[in-house]
């Protein structure tokens, strides 16, 4: 995908009502996490976490409400992405919702999170589909 880093952090606004005071994790290489930092800190954020692979996720989740995943397919394909297991351990006694975006060529979440009931997972295919209706609604 393109640099759709703003378009991102536009839904996760509305989708959570504002972002001010609110904290975020980014997963993934610097140069990939890089375009959504200054957005994320115009917007005002709490805190922005980031981390490199998704080891630490369960115990940062419950500081954040927006997750953006944003691996290289080099650490797609050595099978380092998020489990359905390690989300819901970390979302265990969560009230608030949970936004996580997988910004990956190809998942890089694995879909059952999207089951979980404090999560709304955004997947390649949902990004790609509102992105391009978004992109039809500019152009007419």
């Amino acid at each position: 995908m393109h640099d759709i880093a703003p378009e991102v952090v536009s839904i996760a606004e509305a989708c959570l009502g504002g972002l001010q005071g609110r904290s975020a994790l980014l997963i993934g290489p610097k140069e990939r996490r890089c375009p959504f930092i200054a957005l994320l800190q115009r917007s005002r954020m709490k805190s922005i976490y980031q981390e490199d692979t998704p080891v630490r996720v369960p115990l940062l989740l419950p500081q954040v409400e927006l997750v953006i995943s944003t691996p290289s397919m080099a650490e797609r394909e050595a099978d380092n992405w998020l489990s359905a297991a390690s989300i819901a351990k970390g979302c265990e006694g969560r009230h608030s919702p949970l936004l996580i975006f997988d910004l990956a060529a190809s998942s890089s979440v694995e879909e059952l999170v999207g089951l979980l009931p404090p999560v709304c997972l955004y997947t390649p295919d949902d990004l790609r589909q509102i992105l391009s209706r978004r992109r039809e609604m500019k152009a007419s």
